[in-house]
């Protein structure tokens, strides 16, 4: 089955309601270094990580420089950290080294413009995909990128580069951006991603899930 990750959680509350709705993956935005609506402290990260069983896994979206991000790791301790921003293929390859040594995970984000290209230095995505696959992290994840929000655009990646991204990756390839519950199970069954990413697709308004749309979501997924 593909898994799924619920992203921008800023409240227990939603925290609890995604454990409950049987979502696979809790993230939370720490420390990231251009505004994003869903941005939170390391002691508010924390606080919302701490109460996620062990049978969820964790995971903290971040960037900024190496020295940052582990800084913020040693604080949050999540069980994966999601490299989401401007982080270099020697940057990337060096952190999860890093992060390895703390037990920690490494998912780096591959963010995707209309035109099909990466903002990445490697901008064909599949030679992207092919070379962070030889860095030390565990998952690639395929958002769509706009120069008005980092993440949680609402705007989908086009299926066709998200395959050429799968089929040069040796690590697991995740899917992100413009899902929703009314689309997610139609695009599951022709992506067939190891996971999805929702953020703003779930949400009532931005810091703040909705109930219905979070449990037709995972419906669907299950499909």
């Amino acid at each position: 089955m593909t898994r799924v990750k619920i992203c921008g959680l800023m409240n227990l509350e939603d925290v609890e309601l995604c454990v409950r709705a049987g979502v696979h993956c809790i993230g939370v935005v720490v420390d990231y270094p251009v505004p994003a609506p869903w941005n939170l402290t390391p002691a508010e990260g924390r606080r919302l990580l701490d109460r996620v069983p062990p049978s969820v896994t964790s995971c903290m979206v971040t960037g900024g420089s190496a020295d940052e991000i582990l800084a913020t790791a040693e604080a949050v301790r999540p069980d994966i950290i999601q490299l989401h921003h401007q982080e270099t293929l020697q940057e990337t390859d060096y952190i999860a080294s890093q992060l390895g040594l703390m037990g920690i995970k490494t998912v780096k984000a591959l963010r995707i413009d209309s035109g099909g290209q990466c903002a990445f230095e490697i901008t064909d995505p599949a030679r992207a995909a092919k070379a962070l696959s030889q860095t030390g992290i565990t998952a690639l994840l395929v958002d769509s990128y706009t120069t008005v929000r980092p993440g949680g655009t609402g705007v989908m990646v086009d299926l066709s580069t998200f395959n050429l991204v799968r089929q040069a990756s040796t690590v697991p390839v995740i899917l992100a951006g413009g899902l929703n519950p009314g689309n997610v199970g139609q695009i599951v069954q022709v992506a067939r991603p190891y996971a999805v990413d929702v953020l703003s697709g779930v949400e009532a308004e931005p810091g703040r899930k909705d109930h219905d749309k979070i449990y037709r979501f995972m419906q669907a997924v299950r499909g």
